[in-house]
């Protein structure tokens, strides 16, 4: 190789050292950036902005009902061809017109309010999702550390006995215990790609790592103002509130349809026209069609009916959200008062760990107060990041309940 080749090929190197950092943030996963693919790539969004353009297509179709409507029709009497072409403008209808209206415009309402439903539960499940694997790879980089504490004093306890400075049933122990060790380690192994399955599914995309907010932001409020905002801020409430003025839109029209219609109409006939009439007519007409026997009647008890239901859903769906709210307060606050001594206690069951297997070595402990004072270090760690986890992941809830970030307000989540 030339020297001029070896000079090449450091400089290569240098720069690939030097755009590393660049590659692995690039890979990393941030929480604002997974609610926000979430809320924007995810199919049911997709599906739900379909239902939005749909219900835009029947406002503008609606729209059209004030406006003239042509028709055409041709026949053929003697082998003479005839046509006619008639024009009708509706002057007055009931108020079947001004009902279908608030019907399509009370749609386009529905059809917002569950596009915004399904983008705040898919960031409420993206949220949990991205916490739950955090939680996870904490516990699993936890369990191969206390697999490798017990793999030594399995060591430990293995010279011991072939010295015979210890008994056979110290290392059946240390055995016993390090097996645990192993299984805990390979459960969580398996838990947690099932969650990086799971979050991938909603992002759409699969990450190498993610990145924890350095914080959430979260203003806290009273209870009932977090009541009170979460109820205004609620596109499902919204959703339910909405469909009482699609059922009562139905309502008008199943009423509106009891009245004729009065129309302007202008009628031209084009060929021939032996019949003696005249060629051009404009005349007002008035047509009713209430549809078969007393039907308008049934049609608008079953929209009265599906009224009554959304009123009661609305309801219900508020006292929920009000046990939604208080719950996460109520849990939030709990949560707050076990960090400090969660900490505390993994600071504690770890000197504990170090000053008892000193005392072993001296026989003031035996080998089981060694290996159950590890086993309780590390569940005292377990509970420290589960606390931290969930306390994470409550704030976010409660921010997505109060509408205090929604998927075009994410600032107040710090990368």
């Amino acid at each position: 190789m030339t020297s001029r080749s070896v000079w090449r090929t450091c400089w290569v190197g240098v720069a690939l050292m030097g755009l590393w950092p660049v590659i692995s943030a690039a890979s990393e996963l941030r929480l604002s950036e997974a609610l926000s693919l979430a809320a924007t790539q995810h199919p049911s969004v997709k599906a739900k902005q379909a239902d939005l353009q749909a219900a835009l297509g029947d406002l503008e179709t609606a729209k059209w009902a004030r406006y003239p409507t042509v028709s055409t029709e041709a026949t053929a009497s003697s082998g003479r061809p005839q046509g006619a072409l008639l024009v009708q403008q509706p002057l007055w209808a009931g108020g079947k017109i001004d009902a279908q209206n608030r019907l399509a415009q009370a749609q386009l309402t529905l059809a917002e309010a569950g596009l915004q439903e399904t983008r705040i539960n898919l960031m409420q499940q993206t949220g949990q999702q991205f916490f739950e694997v955090l939680r996870l790879r904490q516990r699993l980089d936890i369990a191969r550390k206390t697999e490798n504490e017990h793999r030594k004093l399995f060591e430990l306890i293995q010279r011991r006995v072939v010295a015979e400075i210890s008994p056979l049933t110290d290392q059946v122990l240390a055995t016993a215990r390090l097996q645990q060790s192993v299984a805990e380690r390979i459960q969580f192994s398996r838990s947690m790609q099932t969650a990086e399955l799971a979050l991938q599914q909603l992002v759409g995309e699969a990450r190498s790592s993610l990145k924890p907010p350095s914080s959430l932001g979260l203003k806290m409020t009273d209870e009932a103002t977090a009541i009170e905002v979460s109820k205004a801020s609620s596109a499902e409430l919204l959703r339910l509130r909405t469909q009482q003025a699609v059922s009562q839109a139905q309502i008008e029209m199943a009423e509106a349809a009891l009245y004729p219609t009065l129309a302007l109409a202008h009628r031209r006939i084009l060929g021939a026209n032996d019949s003696g009439s005249d060629a051009t007519r404009t005349y007002l007409s008035l047509q009713f069609s209430p549809g078969p026997g007393l039907s308008v009647k049934s049609v608008a008890a079953a929209a009265r009916a599906r009224l009554e239901t959304s009123v009661q859903n609305a309801s219900v769906y508020e006292r929920q959200l009000e046990q939604q709210v208080r719950t996460a307060l109520a849990d939030l606050a709990a949560l707050a008062e076990q960090v400090e001594p969660a900490r505390q206690l993994v600071s504690a069951t770890d000197d504990v760990v170090a000053s008892y297997l000193r005392q072993y070595q001296i026989g003031k402990k035996n080998w089981l107060d060694v290996l159950n004072a590890l086993r309780e270090s590390a569940q005292a760690t377990y509970s420290a990041v589960d606390v931290a986890s969930s306390t994470e992941s409550l704030q976010l809830r409660l921010m997505l309940l109060t509408g205090q970030i929604n998927n075009q307000q994410l600032s107040q989540i710090h990368d």
